[in-house]
């Protein structure tokens, strides 16, 4: 009996679970139309910086060069002849065959990389100084390698091993003339710094000159296996070099990765506007703005068969969103006479149904004049709202509307408010039955008992009378 009671109870508590299954369906649904406004809002800002219209693609005909523009501000549009005759090199040293547990000996190893005229070696700005220590815990092979690494100097070192032995291989990081490689040693072992004894065989001055047929001597006793080489290319029939097979200096705002040297091989590099990054940006917003429409138009919809409305069919906050969006889409922008005004100027169109599709060749046709298609939609202005471009109003109509402090925040706060108030209503309801189950289940143990008593009593009196003389 007082579970069937309770049952009936509870019946406030059924309520208010299905009311705060509703509210939180509501705020799904909010959440969603808020995350397609944001989507909208940050492909409308895109639309609305002048860099996106104003961009510049570089491209090269052959596989010796590719071509990246690096600053669209300083690229200019042309067409340049680029010839690349030999790509540059890193320098590169090897010692004389060790074994791999040789003990090379003790001191320190200066490397620095620069530049060299005739008996002169400048080390480059960014060239360490620093020693390297080697002492007789890491003077084989493999530790005098660990040691240079560790010190990040702009070499790297390795041991290459092969039938006659292992040698210690160093590398410039960098390419090129001005990173040839200096190696001072101060040798403890013997008080020579240049003889082939001790740490001394590992030095290599790239200002001493060696006899013809000579590979090594004092002061230069490692090999040198790779000469540094500046890259030689021309552009537009200009000879050039660069201590780097990346170029940033020859073609205003362009960077040249040359790679592949040809003497035969003419390489045309074009820099043109980036149509499309353009493009790219509008189908964006095209796709952005039917996103949120659709989900907008699956919330709010209404089933006439069945009678039922989607769960936010009839919300005020989104069908102001809708009307907004809508009016914006539709706007004229006051521009200068011959300027484009209208979204459908550029090939934006406005289908039946409310959803955007581009015409390929009004697009087209609007790309060449991109000052006029920057325009619709990067001006900025301190009048009136109709003389902003379309990207920096959809940017900022996305921010009133999903931004902190907007239209969609505001109505999922109020709402997770109320799933806030059922809570603690459905806290206090439960409290409640949890009283009142205690007093029914107190009362009818007390019935029970009085039942129990009364039921004694009959049974004891019945047995009284028929004891009587003529009972039973």
């Amino acid at each position: 009996i007082v579970s069937q009671l309770m049952t009936l109870e509870k019946r406030p508590l059924t309520v208010l679970t299905q009311r705060g299954t509703q509210v939180t369906a509501r705020i799904t649904a909010l959440s969603r139309v808020q995350g397609g406004v944001s989507a909208l809002q940050n492909a409308a800002a895109s639309l609305a910086k002048t860099t996106t219209f104003n961009a510049m693609r570089a491209s090269s005909s052959g596989d010796g060069v590719m071509a990246a523009v690096t600053d669209s501000t300083a690229a200019a549009a042309g067409t340049y002849q680029v010839k690349v005759n030999s790509l540059a090199s890193s320098h590169a040293l090897a010692s004389q065959v060790f074994t791999a547990s040789d003990q090379i000996g003790t001191g320190s190893l200066t490397i620095q990389f620069g530049s060299v005229s005739g008996n002169n070696f400048t080390p480059a700005a960014n060239s360490s100084a620093t020693p390297i220590t080697i002492t007789s815990s890491n003077n084989t092979l493999a530790g005098i390698r660990d040691a240079i690494n560790a010190a990040k100097i702009g070499v790297t070192a390795s041991v290459v091993t092969d039938n006659a032995g292992s040698r210690l291989s160093l590398i410039a990081n960098d390419t090129g003339l001005a990173n040839t490689i200096r190696v001072s040693v101060n040798d403890g072992s013997d008080g020579s710094n240049t003889n082939n004894q001790g740490l001394s065989r590992l030095s290599f001055d790239p200002t001493i000159s060696l006899p013809p047929g000579d590979s090594t001597g004092n002061g230069r006793q490692m090999l040198q296996t790779r000469a540094p080489v500046d890259a030689s290319y021309e552009v537009n029939g200009l000879a050039l070099t660069s201590s780097s097979n990346k170029v940033s200096t020859a073609i205003s705002g362009v960077t040249l990765d040359l790679r592949k040297a040809s003497a035969d091989t003419i390489n045309t590099v074009t820099v043109e506007r980036d149509t499309l990054s353009i493009r790219m940006a509008v189908d964006s917003f095209i796709k952005a703005y039917n996103d949120v429409d659709k989900v907008i138009r699956d919330v709010t919809a209404y089933d006439p068969a069945n009678r039922k409305g989607a769960v936010l069919n009839g919300d005020s906050a989104v069908r102001s969103v809708q009307s907004q969006l809508r009016a914006l889409l539709g706007s004229q922008m006051s521009a200068a006479t011959g300027d484009f005004s209208m979204l459908s100027s550029v090939g934006i169109e406005i289908g039946k149904d409310g959803s955007l599709s581009l015409s390929a060749s009004r697009f087209e046709a609007a790309l060449a004049d991109p000052a006029k298609m920057s325009r619709l939609f990067t001006t900025t202005s301190e009048g009136s709202e109709s003389a902003r471009g379309f990207g920096v109003r959809f940017e900022a109509l996305g921010k009133l509307i999903a931004g902190p402090g907007g239209l969609l925040p505001g109505r999922t706060s109020s709402q997770q408010s109320q799933i806030d108030a059922i809570a603690k209503q459905k806290i206090r309801l439960n409290d409640r039955l949890d009283d009142i189950e205690k007093r029914l289940r107190l009362q009818y143990a007390s019935l029970d008992a009085q039942l129990a008593r009364m039921q004694g009593t009959s049974s004891s009196l019945a047995n009284a009378l028929s004891q009587l003389p003529g009972g039973g």
